[in-house]
């Protein structure tokens, strides 16, 4: 029996260790999952932030899609939906030009003496010639008064001074499709000129004609016209001569 007791605390210490042994596996298994469980956790926090970044990106992406490309400015949106002649606005910074442009297609004269609503007015209005389309590329003039308290196109005669001209160089016409960009060229005076009145569109007939007119050479598919009268000689006008600038 006494043999017994060392074979029997051999198998106890073994059965022991055996126990033991499972205890940590099952405690490392055990803390393994918890582990793993804890990272696949996060993974699937990660995942879902991404998955709604992206679906919010989608979503900005698709918004963005479908915002139109142009938004009329809301002094032109509100004459344009009750005034069928207004066809634009033309703002020089830094003048007292800052004014909506009419137009009638059948009467060049219409708005000689009227305003945006055809009332009579002797200042008349801001007004686009009735052969030209404001949407289309090409040449465009745009007519208007020199009063004598600085309105209507009053300004237009300063653009003379070459210093005056290169300290405004910011023009914009905004029609009922697009916002035009636009830089004054040249000015000059000279007498009332009808050839201006051509509907002229292709580039090279355009870059000839305003050579021809002002000696300055005038790279461009786009022009704008701005007359107005001149008093230096009888029936004069001043014409300054502007070209879109792409942004």
């Amino acid at each position: 029996m006494r043999g017994e007791k060392p074979v029997f605390a051999l198998v106890l210490v073994l059965l022991l260790a055996a126990a033991g042994g499972g205890m940590f596996i099952a405690w490392s298994q055990k803390g393994s999952a918890k582990k793993f469980l804890g990272v696949l956790e996060e993974v699937t926090i990660r995942s879902s932030q991404k998955a709604i970044k992206e679906q919010e990106r989608e979503l900005l992406e698709e918004k963005v899609s479908q915002r139109p490309s142009y938004c009329l400015p809301l002094k032109l949106k509100v004459l344009v939906e009750s005034n069928p002649w207004v066809v634009g606005w033309l703002k020089i910074d830094d003048t007292n030009i800052d004014y909506p442009v009419v137009q009638n297609k059948e009467d060049n004269e219409w708005f000689l003496h009227r305003d945006i609503y055809g009332e009579e007015s002797y200042p008349g209005s801001i007004y686009l010639d009735s052969w030209h389309d404001m949407e289309d590329k090409g040449l465009h003039v745009i007519y208007g008064h020199r009063m004598k308290d600085g309105t209507m196109f009053k300004d237009i005669s300063r653009f003379m001074d070459m210093d005056y001209l290169n300290r405004h160089k910011r023009i914009q016409v905004w029609t009922k499709k697009q916002r035009i960009r636009l830089e004054p060229v040249c000015c000059y005076t000279g007498a009332a000129d009808g050839s201006y009145r051509s509907p002229i569109a292709s580039r090279d007939e355009l870059e000839a004609f305003l050579f021809e007119k002002t000696g300055c050479p005038v790279s461009s598919d786009n022009v704008f016209v701005f007359i107005t009268c001149s008093y230096e000689q009888k029936d004069g006008r001043c014409y300054l001569i502007c070209k879109e600038v792409k942004v």
